[in-house]
């Protein structure tokens, strides 16, 4: 049976849910989103006098919403709230799901022959990394973003969930930066909560 199929026939994919740091929510890939989320980050970044963090925090909404409409994405994580219980994370999360009638075993076997490796053992999960540098404001950053895929059950594996983590920081970076491994230890872990649930349109 074609995905085409199975949606004509009214099947609908079941629904991820993940467990998000604290201060994270998730929201739509809508425009008004995007502007909303930068609004309140600009006005809180600069209020505290952290341009810095600001500029960090515009380029991973950016591109996060970018990638989205790239992909017609369906959500994006991300830290709104801070404080003693919540140290900020500079990154975000967008979650999106991939599609091929003939299924995705052979795009994951490219992945994996890249260097993409199982998540900390978890095999539901294919996990690769990557690092480049970007431009905002004239102002250089690095960022480094993990992509996470898994297969949509009940697809055959001809769907799968994609989540990219973005994390924007000061270009040239080590690698084993503290802040930076942190963060990425954060993501993984977090990205390791997924669980799926049934659509309610299916249920």
């Amino acid at each position: 049976m074609t995905t085409s199929l199975r949606e004509a026939l009214g099947a609908t994919d079941p629904q991820f849910d993940i467990t998000l740091p604290a201060g994270w929510v998730r929201m739509d890939a809508s425009d008004a989103s995007r502007d909303a989320l930068l609004a309140q980050a600009r006005a809180r970044f600069l209020t505290a006098q952290r341009p810095d963090l600001w500029a960090q925090v515009r380029a991973s909404i950016d591109r996060a919403f970018e990638e989205l409409r790239r992909v017609r994405g369906e959500a994006i994580m991300l830290q709104l709230e801070s404080g003693d219980d919540a140290p900020f994370v500079p990154a975000s999360i967008t979650a999106t799901i991939l599609s091929a009638e003939q299924g995705l075993d052979d795009h994951m076997a490219q992945l994996i022959a890249g260097g993409a490796t199982a998540l900390d053992g978890d095999r539901r999960f294919v996990r690769s990394e990557s690092t480049d540098e970007v431009s905002q404001d004239g102002v250089r950053l690095g960022v480094t973003t993990v992509h996470y895929f898994t297969p949509v059950p009940g697809t055959r594996r001809r769907r799968a969930l994609a989540l990219s983590a973005v994390m924007p920081h000061p270009p040239g970076i080590d690698p084993d930066d503290r802040l930076l491994a942190a963060t990425r230890l954060l993501l993984d872990a977090h990205v390791s909560t997924v669980r799926w649930r049934r659509s309610e349109a299916g249920a």
